[in-house]
């Protein structure tokens, strides 16, 4: 492939020639600039461009871009969560701002207002939206204009021209043993959901679960005889919907060793739940996901799978009830099973793998906080091997 450029006017043109479809030529001259110099640099970007592939996406918004690599990449290659999340933020957070300017010329400055205009957003709360949140935008903006580089639908990312908003700081909230111990005390155990959610408590607190992989056990991923569970699903609620899909990561489908005392009581549970199999008879539910029948270890009385909003609604009634002034959901009894093994003394490295963290500087992040007592304790161990004169 040969190209040229010429001058007309004021300004240097580039042409060069291609081969269509049904085997015709066709030349194609754009503006090469104000030199020669320009013109020829501008020749052979674009021939480059030509013969790797490269489409210019001439009339194509950001808005059909986005929606096509929604639904047709982030729908067939993530979890649903994820693509309904992303889904979730481009249509309130980004479009409204990006959405009509064509990809071609979508630049820095157009991402930089957009994520201002979401910082100074006001929620029903009459609080700013998060970092965290402005973070997740950007993130969406970045990976959908990385794919469109990819594909070579667009030469660059602007995106690496803006700066990336930063999370705001993560501060576990925790629950005190004693704290603990009241919500346990609190449930009437001769109701079968105080009984149930009992168990989850227990079970969370043991094993650090996120909600959806406790609802997800089922009574096959115990091995009973080398007390180690699995973690290989997630119950999801996403879109009105609830679904059975795998764990965060790949580093959270994992395998974590049982005390026997949590053990004996599962051991219990399953006799329990035998019971109201033969109780409930030809009424008793079958909980079908993916097409396979789930025999999960959380049902209630009549069989049927527990929703994963259930733990949190009833945990927060529980809080509330206890007059417990702190702001703990559910989700942070994990985060008090991590800091009890950390003050345990538990290597951060054994607490990442329990957690399923799939990068430990996550768990160090979460959990850089450190008690008074554990200042303490390293301090006597400190100052015991040095000779004070």
């Amino acid at each position: 492939m040969q190209g040229s450029v010429r001058k007309k006017g004021s300004k240097w043109y580039y042409s060069f020639e291609v081969s269509e479809v049904d085997g015709k030529r066709k030349r194609i001259e754009r503006s090469g600039g104000n030199t020669k110099k320009e013109a020829l640099e501008a020749l052979n970007d674009a021939m480059y461009k030509y013969n790797n592939g490269y489409v210019e996406p001439k009339k194509l918004t950001f808005d059909e871009y986005i929606t096509d690599w929604l639904e047709n990449f982030i729908k067939e290659n993530r979890k649903i969560n994820t693509y309904e999340r992303y889904k979730e933020l481009y249509k309130n957070n980004i479009k409204p701002h990006l959405g009509n300017i064509l990809l071609k010329d979508l630049k820095a400055i157009h991402i930089e207002n957009a994520l201002q205009s979401e910082k100074k957003k006001k929620l029903k709360n009459d609080k700013n939206l998060s970092n965290s949140t402005l973070q997740a935008i950007y993130g969406v903006i970045n990976s959908s204009l990385n794919r469109a580089v990819r594909l070579q639908v667009i030469n660059d990312n602007m995106c690496k021209f803006v700066e990336r908003p930063k999370r705001d700081k993560f501060t576990a909230n925790t629950l005190t043993i004693e704290e603990f111990n009241l919500l346990l005390n609190k449930l009437d155990k001769d109701s079968y959901g105080d009984y149930m959610f009992h168990l989850a408590l227990l079970t969370v607190l043991e094993l650090g679960l996120r909600r959806g992989e406790l609802a997800g056990l089922e009574w096959d991923d115990i091995d009973f005889e080398n007390n180690v569970i699995k973690i290989k699903n997630n119950l999801i609620y996403t879109n009105n919907n609830v679904l059975l899909g795998t764990p965060k990561t790949e580093e959270s489908k994992r395998s974590i060793y049982i005390s026997n005392d949590l053990l004996e009581r599962l051991k219990k549970h399953k006799i329990v739940q035998s019971t109201n199999k033969l109780k409930y008879g030809n009424l008793y539910e079958e909980n079908m996901f993916n097409d396979e029948k789930k025999n999960f270890i959380f049902t209630w009385e009549s069989g049927k799978y527990v929703h994963p909003n259930y733990f949190t609604l009833k945990f927060s009634r529980l809080i509330k009830d206890l007059n417990i002034n702190k702001k703990v959901r559910f989700h942070d009894i994990r985060h008090t099973n991590a800091t009890l093994l950390l003050q345990q003394g538990i290597d951060f490295k054994v607490i990442q793998s329990r957690l399923g963290h799939s990068d430990i500087s996550t768990t160090l992040n979460i959990y850089s906080h450190v008690s008074t007592d554990m200042q303490k304790s390293a301090t006597e161990k400190l100052s015991s091997l040095i000779t004070y004169y």
